[in-house]
């Protein structure tokens, strides 16, 4: 059993799972979606490295996904943001028959838009940043990771131990290799739900990939942040939508 914490909402309905990225954590990055708990029952765990979940040295995807699968019990819908997604992905392919629909806003699944120019230029990019930076000078290295993202965000100085455990953990990150296993998933029969808000061409360029791949449903909140999920009630929308186009195929 997983020792991860989770913020749990919600008591009755079925299952959400959410997935939370790289420099957010459970409760700051689904705020918006606790206003769904009078209907589901969501359950979002605070990645091991993010307290108050156990520490780790360094960022394990793989870990991260099967820890994932552990919570999705018998069943459920999951969702995932940012690296959240990737992670979401990579448990959905490897207990398909415990996700009841995927839903991944703005994953940074770099390797499967190879090919796509905004996605190579912004791996390249990214690859460029670890090589040249120095990973125990925070600040500096959060704001050229958001430089590369083309997000223009002012963190405050100094970080927010919160912040700054985030960007330790971001540091130990290789997002320009970490991919997602896409033949594996085109091959389920769950429904699919890409989302991004237009803010960096790289990540739209991996996401048309994804929703070419495994079949999605492509949505765009143009002039949305990166997570996507925060604008609130369209986001939450455009979810309930698809959980209940999922809820109705599995009873048909």
């Amino acid at each position: 059993m997983t020792d991860l914490v989770a913020e749990r909402w919600g008591a009755s309905g079925p299952r959400i799972v959410m997935v939370h990225g790289s420099l957010s954590s459970a409760a700051t990055a689904f705020g918006e979606q606790q206003v769904l708990a009078d209907r589901y029952r969501i359950v979002a765990p605070y990645r091991r490295g993010y307290r108050p979940s156990p520490d780790t040295a360094r960022i394990d995807p793989d870990r991260d996904a099967a820890e994932i699968v552990e919570l999705l019990g018998d069943g459920a819908h999951l969702v995932g943001t940012s690296m959240g997604g990737v992670i979401a992905m990579r448990a959905a392919a490897l207990a398909p028959e415990r996700v009841w629909s995927l839903t991944v806003i703005e994953p940074p699944a770099l390797p499967n838009g190879a090919g796509r120019p905004a996605a190579d230029k912004l791996a390249a990019a990214l690859r460029a940043h670890w090589a040249q930076s120095d990973l125990t000078d925070l600040e500096t290295f959060a704001a050229g990771f958001l430089a590369a993202l083309s997000m223009d965000m002012r963190l405050p100085s100094p970080l927010p131990e919160p912040l700054a455990e985030a960007v330790r953990n971001l540091t130990t990150e290789r997002p320009w290799e970490t991919g997602v296993p896409l033949e594996k998933l085109a091959a389920t029969t769950f429904p699919k739900l890409v989302v991004t808000g237009g803010g960096t061409p790289g990540f739209e360029d991996v996401a048309d990939a994804l929703a070419e791949g495994m079949s999605a449903k492509r949505v765009l909140f143009e002039g949305s942040p990166h997570a996507v999920q925060r604008i609130g009630r369209r986001f939450n929308d455009e979810l309930l939508d698809h959980l209940r186009s999922a809820e109705a195929a599995r009873t048909a």
